[in-house]
């Protein structure tokens, strides 16, 4: 189904003070201490010091170089990357898959285009694109395209969302290519992004280290939320499934309540008032993973937990073997593969 803004744009709630996100991203605001491109018109150097930063990719244009000179800046935080664009050109970009991110794309001036299988989606100034991690896709321009990029990675915004859920999730969720109006004034999504900009674009800014990780937290929740995807009936009701038969919901009590203590099939069996097998059974469908591997899940979230608010110098071993994962390598693998990042990284935001 194809979106298109772009013949509505003089009434999209979103292009309402645009102009506070022009105040940290304009041609003379650089997002890195060093702006990848800050002059030239070479169009095979841009695809390449882009590829650098995302994926490899291919750039379609009838000119060798660009009309005004190329302006790409680009500043990685711990859980996106913001960019700035302005190719000074009409192009098409074909980017090799997104597998660990996704893009989200918010015009500045200009449209925001993607092609997509048979369909070409259009988004106009005031809203957000979000691109899919593992399809093809096409990117195009317009002589008077500037773009933000956002860079998401992929693990990250998925363990945002298992936390939330109180789960594990087969897999990362599956977002609409469909341009959103969520940059209205009062959107949490903007508010977020500008925070990011506002530090990324003043990197001295006294006491950046502290407020980055909220502002990524919130621009993942507002994601989440704002952003149609395969998941929105799950993040509005708060689980996967609003139909959760009612022995899931014994087996989940039992577990909260005993999270401490060993727990086994059958203990959570008789808990729910049915066999192993239906609870097993059941628990793959609404849950997605078995109820012992959801015991292991919540006990890792309760690991999460501890480890931002314990005493330092309390072993992070010791912290796991008390919830039960006695052996360090596979607990850091498993816990990295969850959280986007490692045990001693969760302990050193504190």
């Amino acid at each position: 189904m194809k979106s298109d803004h772009s013949h509505h744009e003089p009434a999209s709630p979103g292009i309402q003070g645009m102009a506070l996100f022009e105040d940290c991203i304009h041609p003379n605001a650089s997002l890195s201490s060093g702006r990848l491109i800050a002059d030239g018109q070479d169009l095979d150097l841009a695809r390449s010091v882009v590829s650098d930063i995302f994926v490899k990719h291919r750039i379609k244009s009838d000119r060798a170089t660009s009309l005004r000179p190329i302006n790409v800046s680009c500043r990685r935080l711990s859980a996106v990357s913001l960019c700035y664009f302005d190719y000074g050109c009409s192009l098409e970009i074909e980017p090799d898959l997104f597998e660990d991110f996704y893009l989200m794309m918010i015009p500045l001036e200009g449209g925001s285009h993607a092609r997509c299988g048979s369909h070409t989606y259009q988004g106009a100034r005031g809203t957000s694109m979000i691109l899919p991690a593992e399809q093809e896709t096409s990117i195009l321009w317009s002589d008077t395209t500037r773009k933000l990029v956002v860079q998401i990675d992929r693990r990250k915004l998925t363990a945002k969302l298992e936390g939330f859920l109180g789960e594990s999730l087969p897999r990362s969720p599956r977002f609409s290519i469909e341009a959103q109006e969520v940059l209205f004034p009062s959107s949490p999504l903007r508010q977020a992004l500008q925070g990011m900009l506002s530090i990324a674009c003043t990197p001295q800014l006294p006491g950046k280290n502290l407020m980055m990780p909220a502002f990524e937290d919130a621009f993942f929740a507002s994601v989440l939320h704002l952003h149609q995807s395969d998941m929105s009936n799950a993040i509005k009701d708060g689980a996967v499934s609003a139909a959760c038969p009612r022995a899931v919901r014994r087996a989940e009590r039992y577990i909260e309540s005993h999270l401490a203590e060993p727990i086994c099939i059958e203990d959570l069996a008789q808990a729910a008032g049915v066999s192993a097998r239906s609870l097993f059974d059941a628990f793959k469908r609404f849950r997605q993973v078995s109820p012992m591997r959801y015991v292991r899940f919540q006990r890792l979230l309760h690991v999460q937990k501890v480890l931002r608010s314990a005493d330092p110098a309390i072993p992070i071993a010791e912290i796991a073997a008390e919830w039960g994962f006695g052996h360090p390598g596979r607990f850091a693998s498993e816990y990295t593969r969850h959280f986007g990042e490692t045990p001693s990284q969760t302990r050193r935001k504190l």
